[in-house]
């Protein structure tokens, strides 16, 4: 039965967002400008009212706006809330590096 409803979950999203190949973990929504959900997170990288940048297993994602937070992360799913001004995929290895070089707060 379970198999059944992720079966037909990614199907339906498929069929919405147009991707036959479409996974949980490739798959970002954005909620006009008030929000995005990301599927497919292991964890928060960085977490700051203007940037929240997630680790989403091959690569990172960064959500930058003004007064974001993390409405909720369940079970690889994070809801960031604000005013999102953009997102953009990074290499994970690109945020370890800025870190060192003092770069990200």
């Amino acid at each position: 039965m379970e198999n059944e409803e992720k079966s037909s979950l990614k199907k339906r999203l498929a069929a919405r967002y147009g991707a036959s190949t479409l996974t949980a973990r490739e798959l970002i929504i954005l909620h006009g400008r008030r929000g995005a959900t990301v599927y497919g997170c292991q964890r928060i990288l960085h977490y700051s009212p203007r940037e929240i940048r997630l680790d989403a297993g091959r690569c990172g994602v960064s959500v930058t706006g003004e007064r974001l937070y993390c409405a909720s992360f369940t079970a690889g799913t994070v809801n960031v809330e604000g005013v999102v001004e953009g997102v953009r995929y990074f290499a994970l290895g690109e945020a370890t590096e800025n870190q060192r070089k003092g770069k990200i707060e």
